[in-house]
């Protein structure tokens, strides 16, 4: 096409050359101002984890949501957020816009983002359309197309149920695109400001408007009650400054800041403040980013998202679990995996309900025949769970083997993303598999010479010897313990009934062994580290492994030094 080439270098070389706007105006109609450099920055309203769309029903759209817990934002968020800023960079005080070198064909269209269209009273939203505004639907068609086509997909498992607790409170139901600019409708979006849910509460504002914010149950996942608090929050926003523009810059910045603005410069309009330089840069994009998000959301066809494959609604019943029980005692009274309830209670945070009334969504239709079904669990079975305190120097992989369980069943347990960032203090939570192997690892064998009659085992002269106890010492640990008799943790822990393993106290008498016969105590050694020494090599001297004596001197590495005393266990 050399007619239209040349037609493209002569548009961009005379505006290049004399600055000429009416060049411009030809092929393209949305002329933008020039603006300061802007850039997205990580705060409680922006988490968006990256998922794949096209889950089929409720149930794997729900998992394929969920987003482990961490202590830093989600990759994916990161990486939106510097797809943000490089876009912001790109198009800050740049006149033609870079689309027409981008895409030259697509910037000859009069009006490629259909402004024409655009019908303000399609929302119950203030909506206007003007540069900044365009900034961002460019942006989501554009280079932020991928995140957007998936916050549309996980759009429609969310979307009715908030525009129904929106409207019944009396606001605009259109305020649910401001949780897709959260948190692209995820969860479990996690942000660097350790801003968290659909709505991107932190901790402090979530507590402020009723949501229930502790290590066993954080309701800044929970979809409802989440909704229910940014509710109470964005109706107190609006009463307050009378201006839903306001309201949501304050839902971003904190009122503080945009009552300070609105001070400096005398005026409560939006845009004012948004070019005064008086509130961060983030926040001046959050209202036409949210506009633009809304904009194309109502016709997401017209705008290029015409083949994204959608998520079921989320329809779940909900009721009220009175006891603490294991999360997967409750599975089997709901007939799911455990799996997948955890995904359908994305707010209970460990591997049991704690003691007092927590909420519970179950199937639709489900929810009474599920609350018979676990009012039925015998009180001994509803829970069987074990805490560890995390002490310094131990990894997952340690107390992992101490409780015979696997690594990764305790980071599903407890949420934990990365293995090695495991902080000393915390508190996990061991699955109940491990318990359960450790209850049939305690369970009597059949003592040598027994037989079987009518299906019972009946001893004959060889019985078994009594039980063997300790006294519990000032300072002793159950990990003392069990390494002094040799025996694993999870078998002390279940012939002991302990249910936190850090609770024990001095002259606490424990069984050391169960029905067999009594196990010499372990005897300890000191080795010595010399120059040219390696675990390995010594290791090979006491005839044990690297591991054991890594596990026995509390090591994460394989570095030693000389002069290094190792406690050696003998059998």
């Amino acid at each position: 096409m050399p007619g239209l080439t040349s037609l493209l270098l002569l548009l961009s070389t005379a505006h290049a050359a004399n600055g000429d706007r009416t060049l411009w105006t030809i092929v393209r109609s949305h002329d933008r101002k020039a603006e300061k450099p802007t850039k997205a920055e990580p705060s409680e309203a922006s988490s968006v984890p990256e998922v794949e769309p096209g889950a089929t029903n409720t149930a794997e759209a729900i998992i394929e949501a969920q987003t482990p817990d961490s202590p830093v934002a989600d990759p994916d968020l990161e990486a939106e957020h510097a797809a943000e800023h490089s876009f912001l960079e790109k198009t800050a005080g740049k006149d033609p816009s870079i689309g027409f070198y981008d895409d030259p064909v697509k910037a000859l269209d009069p009006d490629p983002l259909h402004i024409d269209q655009i019908d303000p009273r399609e929302f119950d939203i203030p909506v206007v359309v003007n540069d900044d505004v365009v900034k961002w639907m460019e942006y989501f068609t554009g280079r932020g197309a991928r995140w957007y086509r998936k916050w549309l997909s996980r759009s429609t498992a969310y979307q009715a149920m908030m525009a129904e607790r929106l409207g019944k409170a009396g606001l605009p139901q259109d305020t649910r695109y401001l949780s897709m600019i959260e948190s692209g409708y995820s969860t479990d979006a996690y942000s660097s400001a350790a801003a968290v849910g659909l709505w991107q509460f932190i901790a402090t504002t979530g507590r402020e408007h009723g949501l229930r914010v502790d290590s066993y149950v954080d309701e800044r996942r929970d979809p409802w009650s989440s909704t229910d608090a940014a509710i109470k929050f964005l109706d107190r926003l609006h009463r307050s400054y009378g201006d839903w523009y306001l309201a949501w810059a304050a839902y971003n910045a904190g009122p503080g800041k945009i009552n300070r603005a609105i001070e400096r410069t005398g005026s409560k309009d939006f845009w004012v403040l948004a070019k005064s330089g008086t509130i961060r840069d983030e926040t001046a994009n959050y209202v036409p980013k949210l506009l633009a998000a809304a904009i194309i959301g109502k016709h997401p066809e017209r705008y290029g998202f015409g083949d994204v494959v959608y998520q079921p609604p989320l329809e779940l019943d909900t009721v009220t679990v009175a006891d603490a029980y294991d999360l997967e005692v409750l599975a089997k009274c709901a007939g799911l995996s455990t799996e997948l309830f955890v995904s359908m209670n994305p707010h209970l945070r460990q591997g049991a309900t704690p003691n007092g009334p927590v909420r519970v969504h179950v199937p639709k239709t489900q929810g009474e025949e599920f609350l018979v079904a676990a009012t039925a669990v015998p009180d001994a079975e509803r829970i069987r769970t074990l805490t560890h305190r995390v002490k310094s120097g131990e990894t997952l992989g340690q107390i992992a083997k101490r409780y015979g369980t696997t690594v990764s069943s305790i980071q599903a347990a407890n949420h934990i993303k990365n293995a090695n960032s495991l902080r000393v203090g915390t508190t996990l939570v061991i699955p109940k598999s491990a318990v359960g192997a450790a209850q049939l690892a305690a369970t009597p064998a059949k003592p040598a010479g027994a037989k079987t009659i009518t299906g019972k085992p009946v001893a004959t002269k060889a019985s078994a010897p009594k039980p063997v106890s300790h006294v519990v010492s000032s300072g002793e640990t159950l990990s003392d313990i069990a390494d002094r008799y040799d025996i694993a943790m999870t078998d002390l822990v279940a012939w002991n009934s302990i249910s936190d393993v850090d609770a024990i106290h001095p002259g606490q008498k424990l069984l050391v062994t169960h029905g067999a016969a009594p196990v010499k105590a372990a005897t300890w050694s000191s080795y010595t580290v010399r120059r040219g020494d390696t675990l390995f090599a010594i290791a090979q001297k006491q005839g044990c492994s690297v591991e054991d004596l890594r596990s026995w001197n509390g090591l994460q590495k394989n570095t030693i030094y000389a002069g290094q005393k190792l406690k050696v266990k003998k059998a």
